[in-house]
């Protein structure tokens, strides 16, 4: 039929982009978070008694508050977020009463993107002394059993003996053949 006409796609079909692809890592807002937020804290450790320190520990708390709300524009940044989150973590254990919903929030925010980028969090266990006390904990350096690691072995155990059958195989039929 010479009356149909049928539009040209060919221009308009592009490749899809994520913005996320296009962002330059030192365009990423969650690097300035983390920087503001080091530095609050580092002026909040440093601050003396009375006056100074309460409003140092306000900058401190509103630039944690910022941090855990600043979305990651790419992967590396989600890295740094994590490698930041785990350090404020580990150094603020002893205070985190005071830090409130923002440590719920934090911890949730590392342990939500240690997940989404197949990073394990480190797990810490107490270690027991051959008396049975428990003495401070340590780093469990044993790799985490994963799915996707079990995912991989398998098909490859399955071909192995998949290819060990038809050596064998084989070599039984060429025993039988050389007898007759």
């Amino acid at each position: 039929m010479s009356h149909v006409h049928f539009p040209d796609f060919s221009q308009s079909l592009r490749p899809v982009v994520l913005d996320a692809e296009r962002i330059p890592l030192h365009a990423d807002p969650i690097l300035a978070a983390i920087e503001r937020h080091s530095e609050a804290w580092s002026v909040f450790q440093v601050a003396p008694n009375g006056e100074t320190a309460m409003r140092a520990e306000d900058d401190a708390d509103a630039a944690l508050m910022a941090l855990l709300g600043t979305p990651c524009a790419t992967r590396a940044g989600m890295l740094c977020l994590i490698r930041h989150l785990r350090w404020f973590l580990a150094e603020e254990a002893s205070n985190a009463d005071s830090h409130g919903d923002a440590w719920a929030i934090a911890q949730a925010r590392e342990a939500d993107l240690s997940h989404c980028l197949g990073v394990e969090p480190v797990q810490r266990l107490p270690l027991a002394l051959p008396s049975g006390r428990l003495i401070g904990p340590t780093i469990d350096l044993r790799p985490a059993p994963t799915p996707a690691r079990l995912a991989r072995t398998l098909p490859v155990g399955a071909e192995l003996l998949a290819a060990l059958v038809v050596i064998g195989d084989g070599a039984v039929l060429t025993g039988l053949a050389s007898l007759l």
